[in-house]
């Protein structure tokens, strides 16, 4: 029983910190650029990635907002109703499993979704010819 619980509270605060990290992400993305929380997340974001990538990464993610807020609802949503299940009296076993799936399906699908944009930077970066060349 105790292992169940170290794997759910590790669940909640990877979901958590991806929710944040994603967040902070679109919310530096779109108003704090020039401040120091935006390049800490830029940092930490894409750290082992040349300025090229991390700037293209920027406009990849600014062109599909709509895409990533969509991602991040559908997490927090998943979030919420994992909560809701784990507080449920009497508790229901099977409806806190079944939370915990669309909680690591909609975290699944959010990295999915930046990985497809760092791809998408990656491929734009690429195609373009090397200045002074």
């Amino acid at each position: 029983m105790k292992r169940s619980w170290i794997w759910t509270a590790t669940l909640v605060l990877l979901a958590l910190s991806l929710a944040v990290n994603f967040f902070l992400s679109g919310y530096a993305v779109h108003g704090l650029r020039q401040g120091a929380a935006a390049r800490v997340l830029i940092s930490e974001i894409a750290n082992s990635y040349p300025p090229e990538v991390r700037k293209e990464f920027r406009s990849v993610l600014r062109d599909n907002r709509a895409r990533t807020f969509q991602a991040l609802r559908e997490l927090r949503s998943a979030r919420a109703n994992l909560a809701t299940a784990q507080k449920a009296l009497p508790f229901d076993e099977a409806a806190v499993k079944e939370a915990m799936t669309a909680v690591r399906s909609a975290t699944t699908n959010l990295q999915a979704t930046m990985q497809d944009y760092l791809l998408i930077a990656l491929k734009n970066v690429n195609a373009k010819p090397v200045a002074g060349g």
